[in-house]
């Protein structure tokens, strides 16, 4: 009786054991099988998006010579050129949109695909790409307003800075208004205006008077063929300093006072500046370059007048009254040591240093599908050139630079950008929009 309880007890115990252990195992195996199906999903995904991408080759190359031929340097800008091409796509592929012109012909187009949504946090995703290109320059191979095609590159201008970006743009756009059920949140795609003389009459146009929010934003306008991603950049601040003198006969120098004779030595000083911030882990060090200096009409006059303008790009640990306030001291050294010189200082821009954290979001998902389709990832960078990923930070908006291009290739003669990056870009960035809003 002892022994049969005992055995009783004992197969009870075993199985109780047992069937634990068969449980763990299962549930193992479940979860194991979970993950195999997530992530053979997740290749699904990528092979598909692949596949579409590679199919709408000759779509981006037919955007982008269509984009390059509406010519739109700025100055004068014309941006409307450029805008009735996106928004014949915009139509054709039923994607609602809005046109803004604070200037009449300097337009940007604003297309939205997917909304909001009803989940807490249904984020937007804005990628803004200018329509306004620098003008062409000489010595093009060919006209750099027809775009032409040879050895696997896209020529003309604006083709790296910025159409040929927002060619590839306008194919995602095409990839998510057909799978626009499966988004959660929305994505923006503009064309702006005036990106090269400030965005007085684009992004900032459109974020401080229309109303264009996001959460977070990319800009496609860095180039470094998608090995950086942009994640600060230094201040940008552009000076004038005017030396006044008092014309006379060039005989006579001894009746005037020269303004250029007066201006060398303040520039010399100016040279010498030292910066408070000299080092920063992400950027290079800060620099100075005398970028203009205007005076006089003819060899046989005394300048009453010369201009010297200035472009100053310091770190995020300093601060542009830092700098000011140096250069007013050595003008008002400058003065004492030469007199009568006289100096006035103009402040023409001044745009702050902007920085996102290195491990945000956008940079995880741009590192992550970059790796998946070139086989390496970006690296975060600081940025000596001013986008508007500066105008976006200042809103609040996390924003970063990410592209392709050659970074020799933007304002140089016969620019042009590679088919097979435009193609990589827009795989990443489509890749990218599902993992932000689905």
């Amino acid at each position: 009786m002892e022994n049969r309880k005992f055995n009783q007890s004992f197969n009870l115990k075993y199985l109780r054991l047992h069937g634990k252990i068969i449980h763990t195992v299962i549930s193992n195996f479940l979860s194991f099988l979970k993950i195999t199906m997530n992530n053979l999903l997740s290749k699904n995904i990528v092979d598909y998006v692949k596949n579409y991408m590679l199919n709408e080759e000759k779509e981006i190359v037919d955007l982008a010579c269509k984009l390059i031929t509406a010519k739109t340097e700025n100055p004068p800008g014309d941006e409307i050129l450029a805008v009735r091409i996106v928004e014949d796509f915009f139509q054709s592929l039923q994607i609602p949109y809005k046109i803004f012109q604070k200037t009449k012909d300097r337009a940007n187009i604003v297309g939205y695909i997917g909304g909001r949504g009803e989940q807490p946090f249904a984020p937007t995703l804005l990628v803004a790409c200018h329509l306004d290109v620098v003008p062409a320059g000489d010595d093009w191979k060919r006209n750099p307003f027809e775009a032409w095609i040879e050895n696997g590159r896209i020529y003309g201008r604006g083709s790296s800075d910025n159409k040929g970006q927002l060619a590839s743009m306008m194919a995602v756009a095409r990839f998510l208004k057909e799978n626009e059920s499966k988004l959660k949140g929305q994505f923006i795609l503009a064309g702006v205006a005036d990106e090269e003389r400030g965005s007085t009459l684009g992004l900032e146009y459109l974020l401080n008077e229309c109303g264009i929010k996001a959460d977070f934003a990319i800009i496609p306008d860095v180039a470094h063929n998608m090995q950086l991603i942009d994640v600060t950049e230094k201040g940008t601040l552009f000076l004038e300093i005017t030396s006044h003198g008092k014309q006379a006969h060039g005989s006579r120098p001894e009746m005037g006072i020269n303004a250029i004779w007066n201006m060398i030595p303040l520039l010399e000083r100016i040279k010498q500046l030292k910066f408070r911030a000299v080092s920063h882990p992400l950027h290079t060090p800060p620099t100075l370059n005398l970028g203009s200096i205007h005076s006089g009409t003819s060899p046989n006059i005394v300048p009453a007048v010369c201009k010297a303008q200035l472009d100053i790009r310091y770190l995020p640990d300093d601060s542009a009254d830092n700098i000011i306030n140096d250069i007013k001291n050595i003008i008002r050294e400058v003065e004492a040591e030469c007199r009568p010189a006289r100096f006035d200082l103009k402040i023409i821009s001044n745009q702050m240093p902007t920085a996102v954290p290195i491990n945000n979001p956008l940079v995880e998902l741009i590192s992550k599908h970059t790796l998946s389709i070139l086989g390496t990832k970006p690296q975060p960078k600081g940025m000596s050139g001013a986008t508007v990923t500066k105008q976006l930070i200042q809103k609040g908006i996390t924003a970063v630079g990410f592209g392709p291009g050659d970074e020799t290739e933007a304002h140089s003669t016969n620019e042009s950008i590679s088919i097979k990056e435009l193609v990589d870009f827009a795989k990443i960035m489509a890749l990218i929009t599902l993992d932000i809003l689905t």
